[in-house]
């Protein structure tokens, strides 16, 4: 079921309500008919990217490969 946002003018509160497409919300608690906000509708579009699967992982296993190496150089030079 859709979810909607609704207003209370009188309260000054929002509230997100879930209904069919065909219901309405119920009044208030306060005895005020809410107002329906505009919606945003919901994109389900993929997003194209030029990397390959696999490419930012061994991308980062390189920089945490180097990032090790130095660290290992740092531990050593603490030793002696």
């Amino acid at each position: 079921m859709p979810k909607y946002t609704y207003y209370c003018d009188q309260c000054n509160e929002y509230f997100s309500i879930t209904h069919g497409m065909t219901e309405s919300a119920n009044p208030c608690e306060c005895g005020e008919d809410l107002r329906k906000l505009p919606s945003v509708p919901l994109s389900l579009e993929s997003k194209i990217t030029k990397n390959k699967t696999g490419d930012v992982v061994k991308s980062s296993i390189e920089e945490f490969k180097k990032d090790l190496k130095a660290e290992r150089r740092i531990a050593s030079n603490k030793e002696i």
